[in-house]
């Protein structure tokens, strides 16, 4: 070996022996930093650099002079602070001391009703309050970050402790035990997505709701937990799968995990106020402030913003988006926008345009100015459908034909009431107010009676806003022959219209199953044939009453295995029904689309799609009173095998084309079409709703003057009332 390798030899040894030697220096400095730098002390001063952070942010935001030193003495004040234990003594010292605080500087008040100095953490979260050490102090956490997942709400939001009592369980009042509702309502349950899926498969007859995310009963009804994906003779259950991996995701259960439209799971769903990135946004130091799927602030309140509840309701029927006016457009980004595609998207990536909101948005109303914490929370019953747990109709506010709204003096010892009363600090009433009720007879404190009528105060702003009545209304809401319309179906501007659901279950690829968070060999794709909004389709809705229905759903069913083969015989099949439909179907809707504008009389007595027979040319013989329609869309040619267009739910002589998902729910009969058909002649001359004509009940004979009618005195145009004779 020469004298130059063995140099470079020892030069190696020395180097390697050095870098060990650093890197054992290193662990020593850590090792005694940490012994002399604990890790409370560690968050805290990073609690402190972040409040500081922030305070700096809101000076250089603030204009006014005596603000600014304010927020410079609060600076002053972090910096010259000295990092010590801090220990705060719950309940007023009723509750063994915590030292949370210590690590978790800077966190946000749970709410102004659960300040953290009288409640502490422990109360809601549990584990250790005594123990500075991160694992000590986290020993027996209830549910990790998020107490209130409904598994845990009986022990967080529901306590039965000594010291704060029994919280939001409650026994003497069985509609505000929220911990016991909440499980029992429809959002929890789901029993209506799975009854309906399980009816469009095949296995289920209509109304069948027997299962539930979870098995659960109120003593009178029962639901059983749904099923496995897989089958006792190893084939798979196509309805449980479908739901499992693609439905699965909206119920309170669970948590999802996006930007924009993310929530926690259980309570913290609706109660947590959540930031556009998914993200955490407050001063806790313990929290990782790049991980999506948090809440903004460790906070709750009763105030949910709308954000909350489009965090879900932006699927299906959309009522979320609708309610603001944005519709999901086509998925190739149309409509462009200079030049390229639309920029306007959801948090899945789904494109939207905007359309006419809500009259009541635009009159800065939110939704649960209109719904209620039963409608959403529960009242302790077991439904199969979403329609049977709301309680608000429209009627209840703006009376109907011959019904007013029902109002009653205020029960200032009723429980519900005074719950409702304390959910927002802007409803004040005192014992001579008078209140509306709902359909079901329950209180709504925030809509009283005053000398210039109804009023509504707004839970979010308090903004108030005077609500119309219509009963007794000559001007379009007492045609004879319009009774058993529903407000909707004249006041929605428009609708979402999503034809032809083509599903692809795809074995050769693996899915997550969003119930037990597991993946396994299947994953579920969709696509449409195509998406409108203009022109509702009309028929009679679940309450059998004149409403709008919409395709829900019209679907077509396709399952390949892993090689990409379609396995037999799923090849956009059309899934046979147990009430002797199939799978292509339509559903009533409200679109929560409401304006006070509403369609001209040939809208819907001279247009077949409003009748429910798809967009074409329509023409009416009112000898033979036989209808004929030329459509525009052909389904045979788009190969989708069926012989009617997709907006068509029946045909000229009111024999169902198709089926629905609801009790109730179909398009018009032969007989139905036939007498908003009739009228039809009629409309050149009588187009205004408040045409005396149409205060007597059809059938309308010709007379004279429908012959030739009179003109006006410029020989130009007819008079705008004409008169009919007894």
């Amino acid at each position: 070996m020469g004298i130059s390798e063995l140099t470079d030899h020892r030069k190696l040894f020395f180097g390697s022996l050095i870098s060990c030697a650093l890197i054992f220096i290193s662990a020593l400095l850590v090792i005694s930093y940490r012994q002399h730098v604990p890790e409370w002390k560690r968050y805290q001063l990073k609690g402190i650099s972040l409040a500081i952070a922030a305070l700096e942010d809101k000076l250089n935001a603030e204009s006014e002079e005596e603000k600014q030193k304010a927020i410079k003495a609060k600076i002053s004040e972090l910096k010259r602070f000295t990092p010590q234990v801090i220990e705060i003594a719950p309940f007023r010292g009723k509750a063994s001391a915590e030292f949370c605080m210590t690590c978790h500087f800077g966190i946000e008040d749970t709410s102004t009703s659960h300040p953290n100095s009288i409640f502490g953490c422990v109360v809601c979260h549990g584990g250790v309050g005594s123990d500075l050490t991160v694992k000590g102090a986290h020993r027996g956490l209830i549910g990790g970050a998020n107490p209130s997942r409904l598994d845990l709400a009986g022990q967080s939001c529901g306590g039965n402790s000594l010291v704060s009592g029994m919280c939001h369980t409650e026994k003497v009042v069985p509609i505000l035990d929220r911990v016991r509702n909440t499980p029992r309502s429809i959002m929890s349950t789901n029993a209506g997505i799975i009854g309906i899926l399980r009816f469009q498969w095949g296995v289920a007859d209509i109304g069948e709701e027997r299962y539930g995310i979870r098995s659960i009963s109120d003593n009178k009804h029962e639901l059983k937990e749904i099923g496995s994906e897989d089958s006792n003779n190893g084939t798979l259950n196509l309805a449980e799968n479908h739901f499992r991996k693609f439905c699965a995701t909206c119920h309170l259960w669970g948590k999802q995990s996006h930007e924009k439209m993310g929530r926690l799971d259980g309570c913290a769903a609706c109660h947590a106020i959540y930031s556009e990135t998914g993200r955490y946004r407050g001063s806790d130091p313990t929290v990782n402030r790049e991980e999506i799927g948090h809440a903004a602030y460790h906070s709750i309140n009763t105030r949910i913003s709308d954000e909350r509840c489009r965090a879900c309701h932006n699927r299906s029927a959309r009522i979320g988006l609708n309610y603001h006016g944005e519709m999901e457009s086509e998925q190739y980004g149309t409509p462009f926008m200079n030049g390229f595609y639309n920029e306007q998207t959801l948090s899945d990536d789904r494109f939207v345009m905007r359309l006419v909101p809500d009259i009541h948005f635009e009159k800065k109303m939110g939704c649960i100015d209109c719904h209620t914490a039963q409608e959403t929370m529960g009242d302790g019953k077991i439904y199969g459908r979403m329609k049977d747990q709301l309680e608000i109709r429209c009627e209840d506010c703006h009376g109907g034909y011959n019904k007013g709204p029902v109002v009653a003096p205020m029960d200032p010892n009723d429980p519900l009431t005074l719950a409702l009363m304390r959910s927002s600090k802007f409803i004040n009433l005192s014992e001579t107010d008078t209140i509306l009720r709902t359909s079901k007879g329950r209180p709504l404190p925030n809509i009283k009676k005053t000398k210039q009528g109804l009023v509504l105060t707004s839970k979010l702003t308090g903004n108030q806003s005077p609500v119309k009545v219509i009963t007794g209304d000559k001007r379009g809401h007492s045609i004879k022959g319009h009774e058993r319309l529903e407000c909707d179906t004249c006041h929605s501007a428009w609708s979402p219209q999503c034809y032809g659901c083509h599903q692809i279950l795809n074995l050769g690829v693996k899915g997550k199953d969003h119930l037990t968070g597991k993946m396994s060999k299947g994953l579920w794709s969709e696509g449409r044939s195509f998406f409108r909004f203009e022109k509702n389709i009309l028929g009679i809705n679940s309450r059998g009453r004149v409403g709008i229905l919409a395709p829900g759903c019209q679907v077509w069913n396709t399952v390949v295995d892993e090689t990409g083969k379609v396995i037999t015989p799923y090849n956009s099949k059309i899934m046979p029904l147990k009430n002797g439909m199939n799978s292509i179907a339509i559903g009533s809707t409200h679109p929560h689309t409401t304006r006070k504008e509403v369609p001209r009389c040939v809208d819907c007595h001279l247009d077949s799609k409003s009748i429910g027979l798809g967009e074409g040319n329509i023409s009416w013989d009112p000898v033979r009173k036989i209808a004929s329609v030329a459509p525009i869309y052909d389904s045979l040619d788009s190969g989708l095998q069926i012989k009617f267009p997709l907006d068509a739910i029946v045909n000229k002589d009111g024999n169902q084309m198709q089926g629905s998902s609801h009790n109730l729910c179909r398009g018009f009969n032969k007989s139905e079409i036939r007498r908003i058909l009739e009228i039809a002649p009629c409309l050149p001359c009588h187009d205004r709703y408040d045409d005396p004509v149409w205060s007597k009940a059809g059938p309308y004979e010709k007379t004279p003057l429908c012959v030739r009618p009179p003109l006006s005195k410029d020989a130009q145009e007819r008079p705008k009332d004409l008169q009919i004779n007894n």
